[in-house]
């Protein structure tokens, strides 16, 4: 049985997805498997994937969306530890063995993910993204999301605490994941820009403000209010209301967008900025 299990969910990525495939089987350590989960793909991935075979278990389904494509990747897995790969991203060659050796000098870490690098579909390279912190670092991740999909490496034990993808989140799934384990695990974080995530204008994350409704079902979650230090709490959701409200009005949305601004402006009555578009809601 392999110690890694590696879930590569994808949805008509044939132009990709070798990319990433190969990227796993350049990896210095090699202890895994590969597990697709073909979300119902209409093109020719399924051929595309044929000269691989012998190197990965496919499982076809009904398109579903990406929670549920990564649960059932989860649930097929045989490996003590789960890493995530999305189809259109990549590692480079040492990333699973600087996560194991993570997860050897911290036995108690539920999660260890890497900083990323970017590529734009012209091809050019953004170095390195946004840092992050090990420990116990759920404030941290409440304040501002640093753990990107394809860089986590979780234990499979976690998802019997935390339990896995909320399936009713079309986007934001992985934050409101990252957060639960926060909850119970210390998290480990490697600085090193050890995956290379694809900024596709195809990929699932394309509408900012239906992002930002679905962030604000995760950070509205009881727990976290029950966990997060009020002044931390109230900002963060002030920010994402406001952000909300914003939007809304450059829609032409008058009466959504002065709800969130009157929501953000309760949270945090002192922000002129939030104040300045309440009071252009009342107007405009």
């Amino acid at each position: 049985m392999s110690k890694i299990s590696i879930i590569i969910p994808t949805f008509n990525r044939r132009d990709y997805i070798t990319i990433a495939l190969d990227s796993v089987l350049k990896q210095t350590y090699k202890d895994y498997e590969i597990i697709i989960i073909d979300d119902g793909s209409n093109d020719d991935t399924k051929e595309v994937l044929k000269s691989y075979q012998g190197n990965l278990r496919y499982f076809y389904q009904d398109n579903s969306g990406i929670p549920t494509t990564r649960n059932k990747g989860i649930r097929e897995a045989r490996g003590d530890y789960i890493a995530f790969l999305d189809s259109d991203d990549y590692w480079l060659p040492e990333k699973l063995e600087r996560q194991i050796e993570c997860f050897s000098k911290n036995p108690h870490y539920g999660m260890v993910a890497t900083r990323c690098s970017s590529i734009r579909p012209d091809g050019k390279l953004r170095e390195k993204n946004r840092p992050g912190k090990s420990g116990w670092v759920l404030i941290d991740l409440f304040k501002a999301n640093f753990i990107r999909t394809s860089s986590a490496m979780i234990k499979k034990e976690c998802f019997g605490k935390v339990e896995m993808f909320d399936e009713s989140l079309p986007e934001c799934e992985e934050y409101d994941l990252w957060l639960r384990i926060a909850r119970k695990y210390p998290v480990g974080f490697i600085n090193d820009p050890l995956t290379v995530y694809t900024d596709n204008p195809k990929g699932v994350s394309t509408d900012s403000l239906v992002g930002r409704l679905l962030r604000l079902k995760v950070l509205e979650k009881n727990y976290l209010k029950e966990c997060i230090p009020s002044p931390i709490y109230r900002k963060r959701l002030a920010s994402n209301y406001h952000y909300v409200g914003r939007h809304y009005l450059k829609r032409g949305k008058k009466i959504e967008g002065k709800k969130y601004l009157k929501n953000a402006l309760a949270l945090n009555p002192v922000n002129l900025k939030i104040f300045f578009y309440y009071a252009l809601s009342l107007f405009k």
